[in-house]
Order: structure tokens, then C-alpha cells, then sequence
């Protein structure tokens, strides 16, 4: 796998690459590394502590001045009330509004209490007794996990300490591909391979070459380096102007065993800019879900000097969403058939300490699906014979965790299909591209979009269900992604709404407003209104509102 992205340094333009590569079980690993690990977990955890702390002070402060106090009870009031979405974004937007106002009018004091904040992540850190390049790491990856959990309004859970966790090992200054060879790294050795590995045109041999040994430092104790050795395959070698700057182990368990990957992050120049390439033009694109006889249209793509084409979903994968659906429902009837079971399940006929497990779930109040499912995975099911807990229940949870296990695959695999669907469209649709233009529709905007005279959705549920299907913003995502890759300008446009008849330029219509075929009232032209709007971006003056555009980074995205 590679991502790249620009960054200037030192005047010079370079893109990471990171090469992610396959690991097999290691051959010398031991309870030692499994101390280090454990030991990531627990600095973790004493940092999730710090900022638990640094939050309530940091509200405790802030409730001293009376009008955020009074922002902030009227809206947890309203969460805790299931209020209406509409007065509940009322006065999340109230709250933060008065909460940057007190925030600058309080700077010095929250400065401080950030300054204390970072000095207690940093003797935290010191007294881990982690390895520097282990501790550093997973300090980083904290800090990012704790912005993107205030931007989202979230808040930081500690680990469980499931043996999940990631190596690093970060070469200071950088080393040359080389170096990761010839042995002359002392925390990093890669066993040498040949270059056959990625050119013979025998599979079988080349499967066979990229086999090799990827030896790291897991930790530094005393002044003894701690080195462990995986098999790895290298089915893909590092470009070699590359400098390697970190190599991170990751471990994940899947089922009863550990999946082990190795990444290499890598810096390079960034190339030249790419020649435009003969006979470029600029594409179009609308992003909008539309049933159609044939699927689910998702997108109008119009090219300058060529007819409109389209991406359409077929209908099979209609019919696998459809199955998420039908899934869900079983499933949902099956917690309500398992809760009412476990509900009504006789305390005297288990014994001790089942007999407390099953009466702390019987007096949660309000149980959700969530409760279920750890009840299910507790040691009432684990460690009873099947006897002892009753035929009834145990077929019950047997048929539960299989329908689970249903879903969850099914909907990974459709959700992957339509994915993958979509990057093949748009790398077809980008071909000798040289622009594109997608029409800026706000859909969260709509979406959101309440009625003046209730409180039901703007957009049907039959829409918002196809809007689900489609994903829109993951089919900009991959677009926007292609575009970066191979260097092309990618903009956005918002175009005038409603589209004008493209022969008499009139906006009176015979037909409803929301109906894809459009015919004029003025000169009974026939026209599909996505693609006039796609038209209507690559005129030279295009009619659009507003503007927003996203240049494409001069370096690749490669995934």
C-alpha cells in the first residue's frame, strides 16, 4: 500500500510512501515483548486519566462564567431528553458559540491549564518505562486521536489490554533503502532478496524469492537491544531514491491468533509535474442518487465534446443492501426474543457466580443491543456446560451469534463491492482528463433539513434509504483520491439550481421540479437536468452561485 502526500521541506517538495507488507507469526517473540506491549497500554490508559482530568477542570472553569453554565445545561437537558434534532442543534451551535467567547476572554487561564496538562503527559511518558521510539509513537498517536475527539465531540476510552498493539522503530535523519539490506542499521534488518522477486515472469517463482526475514528492535532495557525476527513477504519493493524514516510492526487478533504487518514510511522528492497529456479535456461530474429500471444512478459524468455517460449501481447490488436490511430486522427481533428470555430466566437455577451475572443484566433498566452482546460473550455462556444453561437459551445464542456474524461479513463484502465499483468507474471516467468539476450539492445539508411544519426529514425515507446505498461522499472521496494521483486539477462548482432549459434558457417547467427528465414549458424541449448541469460547469462562464476549489497536490496518491 502507498499514500503519499506533499510536503515542503527545506525548499524542496517530497511525498511519503509507505509500503505495507505482510508479517508471519515471529520467531523469537517472549514474554518480555509481551511486557513492553502491556506497558503501552497502561502509559495509554494513564494518559486517557491526564485528559479526563484536564476536561473536567478545563469545564469547571469554563462554568464559571453563568452564561456558558447556562448554554451548557440547556443543552445536555436536551440530549438527555431526546429532544427534537432540530432544538437539539440549536443549542449545540448557542453553546459554542458563547463557549469561544468565554474561551478568549479566559486565554491565560486555559493556557495554563494546557501547559499543566503537557507536563503531566510528559513525566507520564518518562516514567512508562517504554523504549523512546515505542513511547514517542504511541504519545503521537494519542495527541491525533485526542483532537479528532474534540472536533467530533467525542471523548478518549482506555485499552482493555487485548494484546493489540505496534512497534516503531524511527530512523533518525532517515536511511537509505540499502541500509535496510546490508545490515548496517542497527535497529531495522531486512534479509536481502533478489530482484527476480518482483521481475520473473514465473509467478510461482516470484512468490517463492519474496520471501524474506524482517529483524527489529522491540524494546532497549539496560543498554541490551531486545531484536525479534518475523517472515515477511515482500510482494513489492521500495522505490529506491526513497530515505526510510519509521518502521511500524502492527499486531491485531483475529479469532484465536495474532495478524502481524509491517510498514515501511518513507520519504521521497517529489516528482515533476506531470505534461498535461495530448487531448485532454475537462470533465463534468454531478453526484446525485436516482432509481433507474436498471440500478441506482449515483452519478452523471459529461465530458467536453462527448456524450453524457453514467455511473449506475446494478440492481444486484441493490439486492445485497436489501439483505442488510432484511438482516438487521432478524436481528433486531432476535434481541428483543433474547432479552425477553434472559428477562424472564429463573435466578435459583444457576448457580453461583452465574447466578449474579445473569441478575446484574436482568436490573439494567433500559437494555440495548449493546448490553446483549457482552452478556452473550460473558462467562455465563462461556463456562456453562450447555446443559446448565438450557437448550432453549444456548440455541437461541448460537442462532444469534451466527445471524450477527451474517450480517457483519455481508455487510463489509457489499459495502467493499461498491467501493471497488466505483474506483473502476472513475479511473475510466478520468482517463486523459486534464480538470474535473464536481457540482458542490450540499447533501448533509439537505439531509438535515427539517419541515416547517413538523419535525420529519426534509428528504423521504425511501430517498435517505438510496442515499445510504449510494454514499455520495465516499464516491467524491475515491474521485477526489484518483485525481490527486495522477496529478489532475479537481474542483468544485456549485451550479445554479433549478438547471435552465438549455435551448430557450427558461425555468418554467411541465414537469415536477424533482423529476429527472425535465420538459420546457416555453419551447417543449425535452432534457435531462443532471447533465444540463453538468453542461452548464464546462461552459466558459459557467452560472454558478459559489466557487470552492480543491487544487490536486503536484505528488501521487497510490493505494
Amino acid at each position: 500500500m502507498t499514500v503519499t502526500s506533499t510536503t515542503p521541506f527545506g525548499g524542496i517538495k517530497t511525498e511519503v510512501v509507505i509500503r505495507k507488507y505482510g508479517l508471519l507469526q515471529p520467531t523469537n517473540w517472549a514474554e518480555d515483548c509481551e511486557s513492553e506491549m502491556r506497558l503501552m497500554d497502561d502509559l495509554w490508559n494513564k494518559l486517557v486519566y491526564i485528559n479526563d482530568e484536564y476536561i473536567s477542570k478545563y469545564i469547571s472553569l469554563m462554568c464559571q462564567e453563568k452564561n456558558f453554565s447556562e448554554a451548557k445545561s440547556q443543552y445536555d437537558n436536551s440530549v438527555a431528553a431526546s429532544a427534537a434534532v432540530s432544538d437539539i442543534a440549536s443549542s449545540k451551535r448557542r453553546l459554542a458559540i458563547i463557549q469561544k467567547d468565554v474561551a478568549r476572554r479566559m486565554a491565560d487561564a486555559l493556557r495554563a491549564l494546557e501547559t499543566s496538562r503537557r507536563e503531566e503527559v510528559k513525566v507520564a511518558r518518562q516514567e512508562s518505562g517504554l523504549w523512546w521510539g515505542n513511547y514517542n509513537a504511541l504519545v503521537r498517536s494519542f495527541e491525533r486521536a485526542r483532537s479528532a475527539a474534540i472536533r467530533g465531540g467525542q471523548t478518549m476510552h482506555r485499552r482493555s489490554g487485548g494484546g493489540d498493539g505496534r512497534i516503531t522503530n524511527t530512523l533518525q535523519g532517515g536511511a537509505a533503502v540499502e541500509a535496510l539490506f546490508d545490515g548496517s542499521l542497527s535497529q531495522i534488518m531486512v534479509r536481502p532478496i533478489s530482484a527476480r522477486a518482483w521481475l520473473s515472469e514465473i509467478r510461482g517463482e516470484r512468490r517463492r524469492l519474496q520471501r524474506t526475514f524482517l529483524s527489529a528492535t522491540v524494546f532497549v532495557r539496560d543498554g541490551e537491544r531486545r531484536t525479534v525476527t518475523w517472515p515477511m513477504i515482500m510482494h513489492r519493493p521500495i522505490p529506491a531514491n526513497c530515505r526510510v524514516k519509521e518502521v511500524i510492526i502492527t499486531r491485531r487478533r483475529h479469532g484465536n491468533s495474532w495478524r502481524w504487518a509491517a510498514s515501511f514510511i518513507c520519504t521521497q522528492q517529489a516528482d515533476r509535474a506531470v505534461p498535461e497529456p495530448t487531448g485532454a479535456k475537462r470533465i463534468a461530474i454531478d453526484v446525485g442518487w436516482r432509481r433507474v429500471p436498471d440500478g441506482l444512478r449515483v452519478a452523471t459524468v459529461v465530458i467536453s465534446g462527448q456524450s453524457p455517460s453514467f455511473i449506475v449501481l446494478p440492481a444486484s447490488m441493490l439486492e445485497s443492501f436489501s439483505l442488510i436490511d432484511e438482516l438487521r430486522s432478524r436481528l433486531q427481533a432476535s434481541n428483543r426474543l433474547g432479552i425477553e428470555m434472559l428477562q424472564s430466566a429463573n435466578l435459583g437455577s444457576f448457580a453461583q457466580p452465574f447466578q449474579d451475572l445473569l441478575r446484574d443484566f436482568q436490573s439494567i433498566s433500559e437494555k440495548r443491543p449493546v448490553d446483549l452482546a457482552k452478556f452473550c460473550e460473558s462467562d455465563f455462556f462461556l463456562l456453562q456446560a450447555r446443559e446448565n444453561v438450557g437448550m432453549d437459551l444456548w440455541a437461541w445464542r448460537k442462532g444469534h451469534k451466527r445471524l450477527t456474524e451474517w450480517l457483519r461479513n455481508h455487510h463489509r463484502k457489499t459495502v467493499g463491492h461498491r467501493n471497488h465499483f466505483y474506483q473502476n468507474k472513475i479511473i475510466e471516467a478520468l482517463d486523459q482528463a486534464s480538470e474535473v468539476i464536481v457540482n458542490d450539492v450540499k447533501v448533509g445539508e439537505i439531509a438535515a433539513r427539517r419541515t416547517s411544519r413538523s419535525e420529519s426529514p426534509f428528504v423521504p425515507n425511501r430517498v435517505g434509504h438510496y442515499r445510504r446505498i449510494a454514499a455520495p461522499s465516499e464516491l467524491i472521496r475515491a474521485l477526489k483520491l484518483q485525481a490527486e494521483k495522477r496529478k489532475i486539477a479537481f474542483n468544485k462548482l456549485e451550479a445554479e439550481s433549478p438547471v435552465r432549459c438549455p435551448t430557450c434558457g427558461s425555468l418554467s417547467r411541465k414537469t415536477r421540479a424533482d423529476a429527472l427528465p425535465q420538459v420546457c414549458a416555453n419551447c417543449d424541449s425535452s432534457f435531462d437536468q443532471d447533465v444540463v448541469a453538468c453542461e452548464s460547469l464546462l461552459s466558459p462562464a459557467p452560472t454558478a452561485r459559489t466557487t470552492r476549489s480543491v487544487k490536486a497536490r503536484s505528488a501521487a496518491a497510490t493505494t
